[in-house]
């Protein structure tokens, strides 16, 4: 397992930031985080980031939100520990909070698997992936490299262990 700071430096990273806007980003939040509630300064934060410094804990949600992740990915993101997280909410949800996620995942279904309608309600399952198949060969290998990789995040969909 990763430590928190080389998690958020992949954060960064993945985000598209560079360390200084990154910490540039941070510090216009101004967050208060010691006994003095001063902001932390740029080398403060390349401490935070390169280990030599301990992140306050007050600082957590700040750099959440600067790289728009919950304060948990910070710490971990594997896919046991957001399978855990998916569990604890949908066990502790309001039903407000159920009929918004529920919302958003059907949204997000519909916006990532755009099938033709028609298709879809007139032809059998078969039919559908034998029609699939079938016109595999004319596209292009970027767009089977693409199709690739979204049928294994549906896969891994499947594998959520509530």
């Amino acid at each position: 397992m990763l430590k928190t700071y080389e998690n958020i430096t992949l954060l960064i990273k993945s985000k598209g930031f560079t360390r200084k806007e990154f910490a540039q980003n941070l510090i216009n939040l101004q967050p208060n985080v010691n006994r003095l509630s001063e902001t932390p300064t740029l080398s403060t934060i390349y401490g935070y980031l390169n280990g030599r410094i301990n992140i306050p804990i007050d600082l957590i949600p700040f750099m959440a939100e600067v790289l728009d992740v919950t304060e948990q990915e910070l710490f971990d993101t594997s896919s046991k520990t957001r399978k855990k997280c998916f569990k604890y909410f949908l066990q502790n949800a309001s039903k407000d909070e159920l009929e918004y996620f529920n919302n958003f995942i059907n949204s997000q279904i519909h916006n990532n698997i755009n099938y033709g309608k028609v298709m879809m309600n007139t032809k059998s399952t078969n039919e559908k992936i034998e029609k699939f198949t079938e016109l595999l060969k004319y596209a292009p290998i970027d767009f089977i490299d693409n199709v690739l990789i979204k049928l294994e995040k549906y896969e891994n969909l499947k594998n959520l262990d509530f």
